[in-house]
C-alpha cells in the first residue's frame, strides 16, 4: 500500500496546483491521499484552486489552528512544532501497513513528467527486496547526527508507525538547540536511543566559531568514547536509512536520480547525498577528536545542567530581554566564556560605552569567538574608526564563520561605516586645527 500525505501551508499558487496535477496523474500509485494543514488553510482551498482539481479521492485533515506560532520566537522550535502537528494529524488516519509519501505543500515538483519519473523510480526501489524496509533520504547535513533532508519523507510502515507515536514532551529530552524538524523527526524515524550522543548540541563549536576545532563542552560530555558513539551511530544509520542515490545506482537507475536531482524535483539542499560520503564525514571528524582530546579528560558529570543554563541565558538574549542578560552573574564551569559573550553583548546594548566594547575586544583577544560578539564588536569598532581592530577582528569572524552570508555581508557594510567614521573623524580634526590657528 502506497499513502501520499501532503502537509503544510500553501505558499505559491503555481507549485501547489503543479503538484496536485501531477499527484493526480500517477493515481493509480496510489491507496490513498490526504491533506493535513490548518484549518484556515482549508477554508481557503477553494480560493487556491480557483476551478483547478484536486487529486481525485482527496481525504482532508484538520490539523487545528497554530495560534501559538506568534509567541515562538525560535523559528527551529515553532517550525517543528507546526510540522509535527500536521503530520502526526494526518499519520493517525493512514493504514499502518502503507508506505508514506509525505510531501510538502510547497514542493516544487518541477513538472508532471518529472514527478512521475521520481515516483516510479521510489517505488520500484521499495519493490526491491534489498530496500523494501528502508526510509530513503536525498541529503544529508554535514553538523549534526539525525539531520536530513525533510520536504520529502519516504517511509515504510515501520518507519511511519513510529513517526505516528513521536509526542511533544519528546523533544523535552532533547537540548533545547536540537528541537528542529530535521532531527526530531529522524530521531524519532530511526528510534534513536537516549544517550549523550542524542542529547549533544552537536552544532555549539559552529554557533561558537570554533571551525574545526571540539570544545571542552564535547570532551566533558563524551571523554574519550565518541569515536565509539560516532561508529553506533553511523550503524544505526546503516540500519534505518538509505540514501536515494545509493538505491538508485544499485537498481542501475543513476540516470533517472541524476537527472531528477538536476532539475530540483529530488531535493537537494545538503553537499551530501551517498552513504559512503556520509560515513567519511562522520569518522574523520571521530579521528580529529581522537587528536584533540586531552589524555587526562573527564567526563563531567553536571554537563547537561550547565548546558540548560547556557541555554537560558541564551533564550533571554534572543527574547530581547538584554537587560535581564546584562545583569546575569558570572558563570561558572565549562560555559564561563560563552555566557560572558552574551552578557558583555548585552551591556554593551543597554547602553554601555567604551568600556563595554573594550569588554568585548578584550574576550576576543582571549579567544571567544561566538557570533553575536563579533556581530557587535565589529560594528562598535567599525563606529569608533578603530581600523586596525577592525581588520583583526574581520579575518577571524570571516575565518570561524566562512560559509555564514550574513557574516560576510556584516563586515563589508562594517567598512563602508569605519571609512565613514575616518572621514568625520579626519574633517573634525581639520576643523580643530582650524580653530586653533585662527586663535
Amino acid at each position: 500500500m502506497i499513502t501520499v500525505l501532503i502537509t503544510g501551508q500553501v505558499r505559491d499558487r503555481a507549485v501547489f496546483l503543479r503538484l496536485m496535477e501531477a499527484i493526480n496523474e500517477t493515481r493509480e500509485h496510489y491507496d490513498s491521499v490526504i491533506y493535513s494543514t490548518w484549518t484556515d488553510e482549508l477554508s481557503r482551498l477553494p480560493h487556491v484552486l480557483d476551478g483547478a482539481c484536486l487529486p481525485n479521492g482527496v481525504q482532508f485533515v484538520d490539523a487545528g489552528s497554530p495560534f501559538f506560532a506568534p509567541t515562538i520566537t525560535n523559528r527551529d522550535v515553532s517550525s517543528f512544532i507546526a510540522q509535527h502537528l500536521q503530520l502526526v494529524s494526518g499519520l493517525e488516519i493512514v493504514d499502518p501497513k502503507s508506505y508514506v509519501i509525505r510531501l510538502r505543500a510547497d514542493y516544487d515538483c518541477q513538472s508532471v513528467a518529472n514527478y512521475t519519473r521520481m515516483i516510479r523510480l521510489i517505488l520500484d526501489i521499495w519493490r526491491s527486496h534489498e530496500y523494501s524496509d528502508c526510509a530513503l533520504v536525498s541529503g544529508a547535513d554535514e553538523g549534526s547526527p539525525y539531520f536530513f533532508e525533510d520536504r520529502i519523507l519516504l517511509l515504510p510502515p515501520r518507519h511511519t508507525q513510529r513517526l505516528s507515536k513521536l509526542r511533544l514532551d519528546d523533544a523535552y529530552k532533547s537540548d533545547y538547540f536540537n528541537i528542529f524538524p530535521e532531527y526530531q523527526i529522524y530521531s524519532s524515524i530511526m528510534g534513536a536511543k537516549l544517550s549523550p550522543f542524542f542529547f549533544h548540541d552537536h552544532r555549539y563549536r559552529m554557533r561558537a566559531g570554533l571551525g574545526g576545532l571540539f570544545s571542552d563542552y564535547d570532551f566533558q560530555s563524551f571523554g574519550r568514547d565518541y569515536p565509539n558513539q560516532v561508529r553506533r551511530y553511523l550503524a544505526e544509520v546503516a540500519t534505518e536509512l538509505s540514501f536515494l542515490s545509493d538505491a538508485a545506482n544499485v537498481l542501475g537507475r543513476s540516470d533517472d536520480y541524476d537527472h531528477l536531482a538536476s532539475v530540483g524535483s529530488v531535493p537537494r539542499n545538503f553537499r551530501i547525498d551517498n552513504m559512503r560520503e556520509y560515513y567519511r564525514v562522520w569518522l574523520d571528524r571521530a579521528e580529529k577528536y581522537e587528536e584533540q582530546v586531552p589524555s587526562d579528560v573527564l567526563i563531567s558529570q553536571d554537563i547537561i545542567t550547565q548546558k540548560r543554563a547556557l541555554n537560558g541565558i541564551y533564550l533571554q538574549y534572543f527574547s530581547g530581554n538584554t537587560s535581564v542578560v546584562a545583569d546575569t552573574p558570572v558563570m561558572e564551569g565549562v560555559f564561563a566564556s560563552a555566557a560572558a559573550e552574551f552578557v558583555a553583548v548585552s551591556r554593551l546594548l543597554v547602553g554601555g560605552g567604551a568600556s563595554e566594547l573594550q569588554n568585548l575586544m578584550d574576550l576576543y583577544v582571549s579567544g571567544a569567538r561566538g557570533f553575536e560578539l563579533c556581530f557587535y564588536l565589529l560594528r562598535g569598532l567599525a563606529e569608533e574608526a578603530r581600523e586596525s581592530e577592525f581588520e583583526q577582528v574581520a579575518s577571524g569572524a570571516l575565518d570561524a564563520f566562512k560559509h555564514v552570508a550574513r557574516m560576510s555581508d556584516h563586515v563589508e557594510h562594517q567598512r563602508v561605516v569605519l571609512k565613514r567614521a575616518q572621514k568625520g573623524g579626519r574633517r573634525r580634526a581639520v576643523k580643530r586645527a582650524a580653530s586653533v590657528d585662527a586663535q
